[in-house]
């Protein structure tokens, strides 16, 4: 249950962090804001994959 709990706290994030992503992408916001999310993805990614071995 507390794998569950944690993927969808993760799933509220990424869709937040992809909102912020595109107005960067737009240009509302720096290009900064958007690369840095870009490399926490990457992170994340990484991380939840070597979690599942």
């Amino acid at each position: 249950m507390e794998r569950k709990k944690l993927y969808r706290v993760l799933l509220v994030v990424v869709l937040i962090l992809t909102i912020i992503y595109t107005l960067g992408i737009l240009g509302y916001l720096p290009y900064s804001v958007s690369y840095y999310i870009t490399l926490f993805f990457i992170v994340l990614f990484m991380l939840l994959r070597l979690g599942s071995r």
